[in-house]
C-alpha cells in the first residue's frame, strides 16, 4: 500500500500520510510523494483545497531517523526541501487535521498551513534540542512571528509537549475539538463557495509579506543544521534516542 495515500471528492483531496508502523514518519519516499501531489492539486483546475492528515490517528512523528543512518542521509536532503517549497509555494488553501503526535518536521510543517484543525488529545512538538540540532523549514522565524521572542524560545529551548488545547491557544490553530476531521471537511467544503481565482491571488499576496524572510530563516537553519550534525552533541542525542526506541 502507498505511503500517501489520495482521495478526491467535491473538489477536496484528501492526502493521508501513510506509514501506521512508524507513527508516519517521513522517509525520503514520502516526502517525494507528499511533493509530487500538491504540485499536481496546485495546478489541477478540479481541486480547490488540499486536506492533509495522517493515518491511524496520528499525524507524524517526524522525521525517520533510522532511514538516514549510514548513507540514507544523502537522499533525504533533495525531497525534503523540496516538498517543503511545494507546501510554502501551494497555490489553494491548505488544511491541516491533526490527531495523535506531530512532531519534529510534522510540526514545523504545520506552520505553513492556512490552516489547522486540532484534536485537544493531539500533541506538538519541536524536539531540535533533544536531538543536538537546528531548528528547520522557517519554524524559528514563524514561531517568533507568531509567538515573540520567549515563547519561541521556550518551546525551542525546552522540546516541550503542547496539547491541542494549548496549540490552539496559542493562535497556532483555527479550531480545537474532538471533531476535527469532520470540521476540516466541512471548511473545506465551504470553501468550494468562495471565488477559487480570489483566494488563490489573496494567498498570493499574503505569502509574498513573509516570502523573502522565510527563505533567509532557512538559509540559517540549514547552516545551523550543517554545523550541527553529525557532532557530538547530535550522536550522543540520537545514541540516547535510539536506546528508548529499543
Amino acid at each position: 500500500m502507498s505511503k500517501l495515500l489520495i482521495e478526491t471528492a467535491e473538489g477536496v483531496q484528501l492526502l493521508t500520510l501513510n506509514r501506521p508502523e512508524t507513527k508516519n514518519a517521513f522517509d525520503a519516499e514520502l516526502w517525494s510523494l507528499l511533493r509530487d501531489a500538491l504540485n499536481s492539486a496546485s495546478d489541477n483546475p478540479e481541486i480547490n483545497s488540499v486536506i492533509v492528515t495522517g493515518a491511524n490517528n496520528t499525524f507524524s512523528s517526524g522525521v525517520d531517523l533510522a532511514s538516514m543512518v549510514g548513507d540514507g542521509g544523502a537522499d533525504y536532503e533533495e525531497p525534503f526541501e523540496t516538498c517543503v517549497d511545494a507546501l510554502i509555494n501551494f497555490k489553494k488553501p491548505l488544511i491541516a487535521a491533526v490527531n495523535g503526535i506531530a512532531i519534529g518536521g510534522g510540526a514545523t510543517i504545520l506552520l505553513h498551513f492556512d490552516a489547522v484543525f486540532i484534536a485537544p488529545e493531539a500533541k506538538v512538538k519541536y524536539p531540535f534540542s533533544d536531538l543536538g540540532l537546528a531548528p528547520e523549514v522557517g519554524s524559528s522565524l514563524l514561531l517568533f512571528q507568531h509567538l515573540g521572542y520567549q515563547k519561541a524560545a521556550q518551546l525551542l529551548f525546552g522540546a516541550e509537549w503542547i496539547k491541542g488545547d494549548e496549540y490552539f491557544d496559542l493562535g497556532l490553530a483555527r479550531y480545537v475539538g474532538g471533531d476535527y476531521h469532520e470540521k476540516a471537511l466541512s471548511y473545506a467544503h465551504q470553501l468550494n463557495n468562495q471565488s477559487i481565482a480570489s483566494i488563490i491571488e489573496t494567498k498570493k499576496i499574503l505569502k509574498t509579506f513573509n516570502a523573502d524572510a522565510i527563505a533567509e530563516a532557512r538559509q540559517l537553519e540549514a547552516l545551523a543544521m550543517k554545523k550541527l550534525y553529525g557532532s557530538e552533541d547530535n550522536l550522543k542525542a540520537l545514541e540516547k534516542f535510539f536506546a528508548r526506541k529499543g
